[in-house]
């Protein structure tokens, strides 16, 4: 009788522990097993991409999906940015103060230049880069052939003189940025970028 007592009380002890417990967090964390996934922190870093249109190609972007230019009259050898003053305002100079990853650009072709006040600028292929201060939401490309000497930059760092100024209300193939480019028609998605380079 004194066991079968025993047991009950044990039982009634394992039964409270349980309760009391039950409230606190395993370590680690929420979730089976005490684990709890985290979204990657890319605040530190600048967001390039690649986007696609038909009467473009592929062309670079950057986080926002707003399209990166070059300028005819700077210099990629060495760099050189000519856009100063007024035209730094409605030309506006891509900084290069945080690490970039960049997805389908190659990045052996990226570099910075120091401007003449000082700040660090974002380069492709030697050529300083750019967004348009008229373009204003993703797949805007306003400042494509302006003065015959801005144009939308190729994943290779080339310029890309086909298309005209537009506001790009209609033929877009592709408004945000893309992580994984689809190839549209004959088109072919520019080359992967090398192994051995995460975050590229």
């Amino acid at each position: 009788m004194r066991r079968g007592r025993a047991i009950t009380a044990l039982a009634a002890l394992a039964v409270s522990l349980t309760a009391c417990g039950s409230d606190q967090t395993p370590p680690g964390g929420s979730g089976a097993g005490g684990l709890s996934a985290k979204n990657a922190d890319t605040s530190a870093s600048m967001m390039l991409f690649i986007s696609n249109r038909d009467d473009m190609g592929w062309f670079v972007t950057d986080g926002d999906g707003l399209p990166l230019y070059r300028f005819d009259k700077d210099t990629p050898k060495p760099s050189k940015s000519n856009c100063e003053g007024e035209c730094a305002k409605t030309w506006k100079p891509v900084p290069a103060d945080k690490p970039v990853m960049a997805t389908g650009v190659d990045p052996i072709s990226m570099g910075t230049v120091t401007r003449a006040d000082g700040t660090k600028q974002l380069t492709i292929a030697g050529y300083p880069q750019y967004t348009f201060a008229e373009d204003k939401v993703a797949g805007d490309l306003k400042g494509q052939g302006k003065g015959g000497t801005w144009w939308v930059t190729a994943p290779n760092g080339a310029k890309i003189t086909g298309g005209k100024t537009q506001n790009n209300t209609q033929n877009k193939s592709s408004s945000t940025p893309s992580t994984s480019p689809s190839p549209t028609g004959d088109q072919a998605p520019p080359p992967a970028p090398t192994s051995g380079a995460p975050g590229y």
